[in-house]
This record gives structure tokens, sequence and C-alpha cells, in this order.
């Protein structure tokens, strides 16, 4: 938490001294509206406004965008985070699938002590629609098995295609198999 304290305070500091000359629009200066071409296309004034002004305000502002977008990074991550700790996990429950209807609406399969139930979810309360039976149940097990074994298979695959890769380019730097 200290962390993101100091970043916050780094940030403040660098737009209250760097920032906030080139952010806050001068007052409206009369004078230069008679200097201004109003036949040109680009609209800009007839004196030329010095190039590293220009480039400084560019950097300032990239490097603003850069530390908005850094620091919306990291409160995401901590939300996320912390969001992640209050998910309540059960010795004896566990859900298995959901389905999201929209609206806080919602269906949950939940494995408990009793078998798989059927929970339909909404703002302001719980259903059991059912309690499955016997075969819904073997059919919810075979489905987590064949998605653990797709998993692990994937990283079999990956594993193998990475040896394979790494065998040819030892191959062809030996100038033979291993």
């Amino acid at each position: 938490m200290k962390k993101y304290i100091i970043h916050l305070i780094v940030f403040t500091l660098f737009f209250v001294f760097f920032a906030e000359t080139q952010i806050f629009a001068n007052p409206v200066d009369i004078d230069n509206l008679k200097k201004y071409d109003f036949n040109s296309p680009e609209g800009v004034l007839n004196q030329n406004s010095p190039a590293p002004r220009s480039a400084m305000t560019f950097l300032i502002y990239l490097l603003l965008f850069i530390a908005i977008s850094v620091l919306a990074y990291l409160t995401t991550r901590w939300i996320g985070k912390h969001q992640m700790k209050r998910t309540v996990k059960s010795k004896y429950m566990e859900i298995v699938d959901s389905l999201s209807l929209g609206g806080e609406k919602g269906l949950y399969i939940v494995k408990s002590p009793q078998g798989f139930l059927i929970l339909g979810v909404t703002k302001e309360c719980v259903y059991l629609l059912e309690k499955l039976g016997a075969e819904e149940a073997e059919l919810i097990r075979q489905a987590e098995a064949n998605h653990e074994s797709y998993d692990k298979g994937f990283a079999v695959y990956l594993s193998q295609y990475l040896n394979k890769i790494k065998g040819t380019s030892e191959q062809s730097k030996y100038g033979g198999s291993k």
C-alpha cells in the first residue's frame, strides 16, 4: 500500500511543479487578435511559436498520458487483487459452473455434500431449482475430467512441440541427431 501512496505523491508533485504551467491556459490576449491571419488555412498567428516549447508541451502531455495510464493499470490490478481476496473459499462446496443471465441473475451448478444442486440467483434471493440425480452428476464429473485432461493435453502437446523445435535446431547446429 505504501508503494502506491509514494507513486501518487510523486505524480502529484510532478503535476504541480512541471505540468501546471503547460496545462492551464494563458489569459486571452486581445492584441494577438490583430496579428491573427483569418485567411490562412491553418489559422495560426503570424508569429511562429518556438519549436522547443511545442516539443516540450508534447513531451509533458505524453508523460502525463503515460503516468495516468500506469496509475489506471496499477489501480485496476490493486482492485482486482483485493476483490480476489474477498471471494470466499469453502471446504465442502464448490461452484462447478455458472451462467450469467444478465441483470444480476444467473444459474449456478454447485457441488455440495448433498450432491449437485442447480441454483437460480437473483438480486433479491437464491432459489434451489433442482437437485441433480446420479446420472446428471456422473455426466458433470465426466465433463470435468475431460476438461482437465484437455488442459493437461495442451501442456503436453506444447512441451512436445517445443522439444521438437529444440531438437531440430540442435540437429542442424551439430549436423546430426542428438
